[in-house]
Order: C-alpha cells, then sequence, then structure tokens
C-alpha cells in the first residue's frame, strides 16, 4: 500500500475510536495485532483484548475525543500527534469518577502491512492525566 493508503488507514482508525466502535477499530487490525502504550503494564495482543481495553476508556471517558493535530506518513509507519479530551464518569485504573475534565496530548506510531495495523505504540502525558483527574502525585526527586 501507498503511503496515502497508509495514512488513510489510521485516519479510519481514529474516526473509528471517535465513533466510540471497537468492532470497526479492529476491522483494520491484523489477527496478531499488538498495541503498546505507556499506560498499560503490558501489550495488548489480539482483536479482543484491543476491544476489550477500548471498551474501557469508553467506558470512564464516555466523551472521549481524539483530534489530530498533526499526521505523518513514512513507508510502513504512521506517525500521529494528537490532542485528547473526555470528563471522566466511571471507573478508570481503580480511580472512582471524578466528573473531572481532560485535557491530555499523546504520540501513536502505528505499523501498516498489507492494508491492515500490525502494532501501535501510543505515547502519552499519564502524569498530566493522574493531574487533572486529582490524583495525588509525589514530587519528583531531585539531584543533590
Amino acid at each position: 500500500m501507498s503511503e496515502q493508503d497508509n495514512r488513510r488507514l489510521v485516519e479510519e482508525g481514529i474516526s473509528a475510536f471517535n465513533a466510540h466502535d471497537p468492532e470497526r477499530y479492529v476491522k483494520n487490525a491484523a489477527d496478531s495485532y499488538v498495541w503498546e502504550s505507556d499506560a498499560f503494564p503490558t501489550p495488548i495482543r489480539g482483536r479482543d483484548a484491543v476491544k476489550q481495553t477500548m471498551s474501557m476508556y469508553f467506558k470512564a471517558f464516555p466523551d472521549l475525543h481524539l483530534e489530530i493535530e498533526k499526521i505523518i506518513a513514512s513507508g510502513d509507519y504512521v506517525v500521529d500527534t494528537w490532542r485528547a479530551t473526555g470528563t471522566h464518569k466511571g471507573e478508570f485504573n481503580d480511580i472512582s469518577p471524578t466528573n473531572r475534565k481532560i485535557n491530555v496530548r499523546g504520540c501513536t506510531v502505528s505499523e501498516v502491512r498489507n492494508g491492515r495495523f500490525v502494532k501501535s505504540a501510543t505515547y502519552s502525558d499519564q502524569l498530566a492525566l493522574l493531574q487533572q483527574l486529582g490524583v495525588s502525585v509525589g514530587k519528583a526527586a531531585t539531584a543533590s
């Protein structure tokens, strides 16, 4: 596939995410798809696990939305920077609903082969997310 096709595939994935449609999202994922993130303790492997993870986010943030800031395709890779917004209305990582709004930036690097996602790596500002949810975060250690 061309870089433009790969870019369109990622844009379709983001559209499915914003529609809160995990089934539509994994339609374009390989059977062996892997989603890594600094927010996950281990990689999410396979379509069913991806659908479950996405559903968890949608329950915690029912108005969750990704706004693409920049998207770049190069060969089999597509990089997009984004801003996630939403309201914390359901349990999230053992944090009871706070009804607080979030506004977090991040970046996803997707690998596409034969018209399917094979791997995605997402990096986001987890500290900002926790602070916006009002979770107490200790002070960073300072060098002496």
